[in-house]
């Protein structure tokens, strides 16, 4: 357990608190007094499973290559993407 706070990467610190948020918001509206919010809590708890996947692909990733070169993976992809969002915002002024 003393090697856990280097292998962190961002997919999985983002996909463990969204698991936890997404589990307590589904209980929260599968608990709901319409049907529409049981509906939407159980859509919630099908989108939990791809993220799920991206974690233990994530794992795998680590355990082949490294934390540092995963993350410099992930950083990038999400400065790119971060890049398209401002260029879609001003493409649209």
């Amino acid at each position: 357990m003393n090697n856990s706070p280097k292998n962190l990467t961002l997919f999985f610190v983002t996909g463990i608190l969204s698991i936890i948020t997404g589990i307590i918001y589904a209980i929260i509206l599968i608990n709901g007094n319409s049907a529409e919010d049981g509906l939407m809590g159980i859509y919630i708890l099908f989108w939990l499973i791809p993220i799920l996947l991206i974690i233990l692909i994530d794992r795998f990733m680590v355990r082949k290559f490294g934390s540092r070169k995963v993350n410099k993976v992930q950083f990038s992809s999400l400065g790119f993407i971060i890049l398209l969002w401002i260029v879609r915002a001003i493409a649209n002024l």
